[in-house]
């Protein structure tokens, strides 16, 4: 039963770092759900943990689904709470925030339905699927006096041809939220 403890004790540090590796590797697509298929990068870490620690593999899933359902809903926290400064600021009204919120929504879930088509298109394929969607974003966000290079990666991550990224939308460094 000790071996036991200390076993889950280690599965659940493990996942904690590798869940955060996993938000890190996916701060584009933050992926939701609870559910692990075969494609999902961590799904050969919680195999690697039940083999070695001789441990209930859906004991350790559950852990892994726990994690990164928390650290999902502090990463909406911390950025709904960047859109707020934006607005006490003055760079975005109240209105461009909740619209702001609900693209970000539709963004995910489009990317949640997405994510296995986009697995199997080629890299150019995948780079000329991706700058459309930026250009279909850059579009949306001009309709709705919205300026991406002034809300700091809200919107598309830094360094993933967000603000700040490659691309930086016309080199113009984002106000600082932070």
């Amino acid at each position: 039963m000790k071996k036991m403890k200390t076993g889950l004790i280690a599965a659940a540090a493990i996942a904690t770092i590798g869940t955060g590796g996993l938000v890190g590797m996916q701060a584009v697509s933050a992926e939701s759900g609870t559910s692990t298929s075969s494609t999902d990068p961590m799904s050969n870490l919680v195999d690697k943990l039940v083999s070695k620690f001789n441990l209930n593999k859906t004991d350790v899933q559950k852990i892994f689904d726990e994690s990164k359902t928390e650290m999902e809903a502090k990463r909406e926290e911390k950025q709904t709470a960047r859109l707020q400064k934006l607005v006490d600021a003055g760079t975005i009204t109240a209105e461009q925030k909740t619209k702001i919120e609900a693209k970000l929504k539709e963004l995910k879930t489009a990317r949640e339905s997405s994510k296995d088509s986009m697995k199997d298109l080629t890299d150019d394929e995948r780079k000329a699927k991706m700058e459309s969607q930026r250009t279909a974003l850059e579009a949306w966000a001009k309709e709705n006096g919205i300026d991406l290079t002034r809300i700091g990666g809200v919107m598309m991550g830094r360094g993933h041809g967000g603000p700040g990224g490659p691309s930086g939308f016309g080199g113009q460094k984002p106000d600082s939220t932070e």
